[in-house]
């Protein structure tokens, strides 16, 4: 039986960012949240047989990749992280809430998103993302929301426009395969 192997890859600016985790008690505790919802992600796909995964640390946060994934199998990996979120929600009060609110946005390339697409398809979920985000953006700027609020909105526009982005190109690489 071959063993299961995580690889770690922690971006350069994200050590900054870890520094200040520990050095903040609230932070290290919304690291532990954001660490242990990823490990719900792991666990679950290595209960569906995926082996080998790449977890990456990032200044705003991290991501397991698990490979691609689809049907019921995904919206299972997909759904374990915030479950382990609700899970320790009495515990990491209020971290994971944060954790568990943020990754259910449907909104590529959250958890929401992805269950959203694994279920709905992908057009469907890109335009619900729009949405989401256009509504998010309105809010932040009709309440003055903080600088970090903005950020993290414009953090999650840029990754959505990425997801639809390699949409398209996967979509023209499975046509020309196919010619083929």
């Amino acid at each position: 039986m071959r063993a299961a192997k995580v690889k770690i890859k922690i971006h350069p600016t994200a050590i900054i960012a870890i520094a200040f985790f520990i050095w903040n008690k609230g932070f290290a505790k919304l690291l532990a949240a954001v660490l242990l919802h990823e490990l719900g992600h792991s666990l679950a796909a290595r209960a569906l047989g995926r082996k080998n995964q790449v977890l990456t640390l990032t200044p705003l946060g991290c991501s397991l990749y698990v490979g691609e994934l689809t049907g019921p199998a995904a919206v299972a990996v997909y759904l374990a992280g915030p479950v382990v979120s609700l899970l320790l929600l009495p515990l990491l009060y209020p971290q994971t809430l944060w954790v568990f609110a943020f990754n259910i946005l449907p909104v590529m390339p959250l958890d929401g998103g992805r269950v959203l697409a694994a279920l709905a398809g992908e057009r469907r979920c890109g335009l619900a993302g729009g949405l989401v985000l256009l509504a998010l953006t309105e809010l932040c700027l009709l309440n003055a929301a903080p600088p970090v609020g903005l950020t993290v909105i414009l953090y999650l526009h840029s990754r959505w426009l990425a997801s639809a982005r390699f949409v398209k190109i996967r979509r023209a690489a499975d046509f020309l395969r196919d010619l083929y």
